[in-house]
């Protein structure tokens, strides 16, 4: 079981070796980042990182972690901004273009998770929990601004997976097809969003 370290030689242990960790998750990808890999460009060894984590797979959640709290930071700043912006497209235009910025600085670790992902087809929990809170800003949105549309969880559910699919999939470089331009990208997935909140 992971405990956070007290002293301060280890929490710099543990600093560098996520830091590598991390560089080597956007180059390889999790399945092929060994343990001897992390540990020679750490200049640590093997048996230290396992000492520090216990395994490749917790080290990953630790990232994993920062960036779902990156994220549940910035759903509750846009959750407390919903009401006053003018209509459901600035919202979600908004949450979209802050999304990828968010994917981008944590690629890392949502690649490697993918990675995990397709290996057994089980969600983990954290992301889980990140995309229910996601569903619930998406239904904030539907009762602040969409109160004249029929909408409905179903619609919540949808507009929330096309953001994040579409986001992701564009930072994996997978979607070149989109527009490049960030305004007109993120007006793109605002509309398709917005049309399935209204369903």
């Amino acid at each position: 079981m992971y405990k956070s370290p007290k002293q301060l030689r280890a929490q710099e242990t543990e600093r560098a070796f996520l830091s590598v960790f991390r560089q080597l998750l956007a180059e390889r990808g999790f399945a092929r980042t060994s343990l001897e890999d992390i540990a020679t460009r750490s200049e640590q060894t093997r048996s230290a990182f396992l000492s520090r984590f216990g395994s490749k797979k917790a080290a990953l959640f630790l990232l994993f972690d920062e960036y779902c709290a990156a994220v549940s930071d910035l759903m509750r700043q846009i959750s407390r901004q919903v009401q006053d912006l003018p209509d459901a497209k600035t919202c979600v235009h908004l949450m979209s273009a802050s999304f990828e910025r968010r994917l981008i600085d944590h690629f890392a670790s949502n690649r490697a998770m993918h990675e995990l992902y397709l290996e057994d087809l089980q969600v983990n929990e954290r992301t889980q929990r990140i995309f229910m809170e996601l569903v619930e800003l998406m239904r904030l949105v539907q009762r602040h601004h969409l109160r004249s549309e029929p909408c409905t969880d179903a619609g919540a559910f949808s507009a929330a997976q096309v953001l994040v699919t579409t986001n992701y999939n564009y930072v994996l470089k997978a979607m070149p097809g989109l527009a490049r331009d960030p305004s007109i990208r993120h007006e793109m997935i605002a509309r398709m969003v917005v049309e399935a909140l209204k369903f």
